[in-house]
């Protein structure tokens, strides 16, 4: 029970006693009537405000679970897409926490090696790095030569990613890391 209904039943309660010592000892009590009737509006406003709040909130209950199924999809793979737009490689991101982005070169350790992609050269050994925090993908770029750049899906526009700045990801944006192409699904 929460503090607000835990209240309310409280003033209906008093309002109840009042309502009651004022029918029952009239003699007692000078001017029973107005107390009587104040006694009573009181007991009824506040019982209907606690029987309200004890009543689940349907609408709210309702908008939560539309804007939950309208929510995107979490993005589970990410794939290099090639100028065709066909699938040249596709790394598996789900269930992990953070990825780095980049090529391998054996010293250091990449989860999307992008050393065999077409622009091989436009990528730093260390260009990237996602992490996963809150529910959603966040990229940083790691102070790379070339730079990050995203398409977002929902507007179709392309941001430039300051270094050290993380961006918020969704399913079917697009990165940019040289000028490989990185979709997000």
């Amino acid at each position: 029970m929460n503090r607000k209904r835990a209240i309310d039943w409280a003033i209906v309660l008093v309002s109840m006693s009042l309502l009651l010592i004022a029918c029952v000892y009239p003699q007692h009590i000078r001017q029973h009537i107005p107390l009587i009737c104040l006694s009573g509006i009181l007991a009824v406003i506040f019982l209907v405000m606690a029987i309200k709040d004890d009543r689940p909130d349907y609408k709210k209950e309702i908008a939560g679970w539309e804007k939950e199924s309208t929510r995107k999809a979490l993005a589970t793979e990410i794939v290099l897409l090639s100028e065709e737009e066909t699938e040249l490689c596709i790394w598996d991101i789900y269930g992990k926490t953070a990825v780095v982005i980049g090529r391998d070169i054996r010293e250091n350790q990449v989860d999307i090696d992008l050393n065999n992609s077409p622009y091989a050269s436009m990528v730093d050994i260390e260009h990237a790095v996602m992490n996963y925090s809150s529910g959603s993908w966040y990229v940083e770029d790691l102070g790379s030569k070339n730079g990050i750049k995203v398409k977002k899906a929902m507007d179709g526009k392309i941001y430039q990613l300051s270094a050290d700045t993380p961006c918020k990801l969704e399913c079917g944006d697009v990165l940019y890391v040289g000028l490989n192409r990185l979709l997000l699904r």
